[in-house]
């Protein structure tokens, strides 16, 4: 008899992550042989967590109107939940400017040990956020929005092998070689927004993705901060702090502003 992780993960490789997809074979009990899925469990490439698995993250259950069913993942897949660590999310603009970099950085310098930064492994603020963790002896948590086994962009590989090297955490909705699709990436700002107890916006401007991590944040009460910019840059970072966010200018402003769980 299958079991229920089994089969999460078996739809989820056979929908290749599409949630609604997923949700909707469930509704409808579609008829599973056995052997067959025990022979598709084979093609997949890593471990997964199912929503009824222990150590399955309850703030997601909690949460989020559409928690994921399965994560695929490589690393310390503990970190979800692991009540000894306090994570940090941060997010920002792929076209990052050195002083984005640089501010991220000297922040994340200043956090407690047993912080986790989670970010997307995307270029810009995310890479920048997860090599400062790295630089500074903090765990990391990258959320993809590809396959678990598809590197995107493909310069952020060596990052994607020191996270796994140091300790830290990959997932991913989306199985195997899952090649990226733009909405995926919106709908996976979810995970980033709710594994976080605070979310740092490091850099943005307008048309930013940024934008529905922070509406994504704010729905499930977490605190918002942004680091500020100089006048002219047109930084969204300015007009969010305008509209209520954090100005965060040290690691205490995080620090003080992190959410109890």
């Amino acid at each position: 008899m299958l079991s229920s992780h089994q089969i999460l993960t078996y739809l989820t490789y056979l929908y290749k992550g599409d949630w609604q997809a997923t949700l909707e074979s469930i509704k409808n009990k579609i008829d599973l042989e056995e052997s067959q899925v025990l022979e598709e469990l084979k093609n997949v490439s890593t471990e997964s967590l199912g929503i009824l698995d222990d150590g399955y993250p309850e703030y997601w259950k909690c949460t989020l109107s559409q928690p994921p069913f399965n994560v695929f993942y490589k690393g310390d897949i503990s970190l979800l939940a692991n009540e000894n660590y306090r994570r940090v999310s941060v997010v920002g603009s792929r076209k990052c400017t050195n002083y984005g970099v640089n501010a991220v950085t000297k922040i994340i310098s200043g956090l407690p040990k047993n912080t986790i930064i989670v970010s997307g492994l995307a270029s810009g603020i995310d890479a920048a956020a997860h090599r400062a963790a790295l630089q500074y002896g903090l765990k990391t948590i990258a959320v993809l929005g590809s396959g678990i086994d598809y590197v995107y962009p493909k310069e952020n590989l060596e990052l994607y092998d020191e996270i796994l090297e140091k300790g830290g955490l990959i997932i991913s909705e989306y199985p195997n070689d899952t090649e990226p699709q733009k909405t995926n990436f919106v709908f996976r700002n979810r995970l980033v927004a709710s594994i976080g107890e605070f979310l740092l916006v490091g850099e943005s401007y307008e048309r930013s993705g940024t934008s529905t991590t922070i509406s994504y944040a704010l729905q499930i009460g977490n605190n918002v901060g942004c680091i500020p910019y100089e006048v002219g840059k047109g930084s969204s970072c300015n007009t969010y702090i305008k509209e209520g966010a954090i100005l965060v200018d040290s690691s205490d402003d995080v620090i003080s502003n992190l959410r109890k769980r």
